[in-house]
């Protein structure tokens, strides 16, 4: 018969196979709950397994042991009922593990919303914000709050277009960095007041719009500054680029010979 010492190695090796089921993983969790109960490290790689279930999430949340209550907040399985359970206590690695987790439900999101700073940093970054959240995010006194929300790829473009009007400069380009900014929004950007939010406008136009016309013509308008010397350096490449394909489209083949 394997000795207790063999017994854990075992379910720990379990508990790191991403093959492992959520039947053989309910079973470790018990084994140890029976045969170790003041331990707890077969039940916090449990709830760090993928396949653990949602049903045995919620009883490893039961569990007084902060590690593993972290682990069961930011879990994929995690269920609405759990999360509401996980919410009530007032522990704040707790409630940035559940921030984090795009599987809370919208009543959680609410009540992190306006919750620590550093919560609310969590919930910004959350690709599974609604737009609900998003609009209280955006209306945060915070600045860094705001700019981290800015950099959420699930922003809505109503979002983001109240972000490029922000009061602090570093939110703005941070909204000029964003591939959700469509072109029309980055050319209304190309004429902000702040230098850094055109130098966001122009390495985005340089990335994805090379060939605008009107956006780098726009960054042209502020002067004197490095962003219009870059820009107008573009767009006289871009011009004579175009004159010359026109040269070529106007020009009759040599027909000697």
């Amino acid at each position: 018969m394997p000795s207790q010492a063999e017994m854990i190695k075992s379910w720990l090796r379990l508990c790191a196979d991403p093959r492992s089921s959520a039947e053989q993983l309910e079973n470790a969790a018990y084994w140890e709950s029976i045969n170790q109960p003041s331990e707890f490290q077969i039940r916090l790689a449990v709830s760090k397994h993928r396949s653990t279930s949602s049903e045995l999430l919620a009883k490893l949340s039961m569990v007084n042991h902060l590690p593993i209550q972290i682990a069961v907040a930011g879990h994929q399985n995690l269920s609405e009922s759990t999360a509401g359970h996980l919410l009530r206590k007032q522990l704040r690695q707790l409630r940035r593990a559940l921030a984090s987790n795009p599987r809370i439900p919208v009543y959680v999101m609410e009540k992190l919303a306006t919750d620590y700073r550093d919560v609310r940093l969590c919930l910004a970054r959350n690709p599974a914000i609604p737009r609900s959240i998003q609009s209280v995010l955006a209306r945060e006194k915070d600045k860094n709050v705001r700019m981290t929300l800015a950099k959420n790829l699930k922003l809505s473009v109503g979002i983001l277009e109240r972000l490029s009007k922000d009061k602090v400069a570093e939110v703005r380009a941070m909204v000029a960095a964003h591939p959700n900014v469509p072109l029309a929004g980055l050319r209304a950007m190309g004429a902000d007041r702040s230098q850094v939010v055109r130098e966001a406008v122009f390495d985005r136009g340089i990335q994805e719009f090379s060939d605008d016309i009107p956006l780098f013509r726009e960054l042209t308008k502020i002067k004197p500054s490095s962003v219009a010397q870059k820009a107008q350096e573009h767009l006289d490449y871009l011009i004579q680029r175009q004159k010359s394909r026109n040269l070529l489209e106007t020009t009759p083949p040599d027909r000697a010979g």
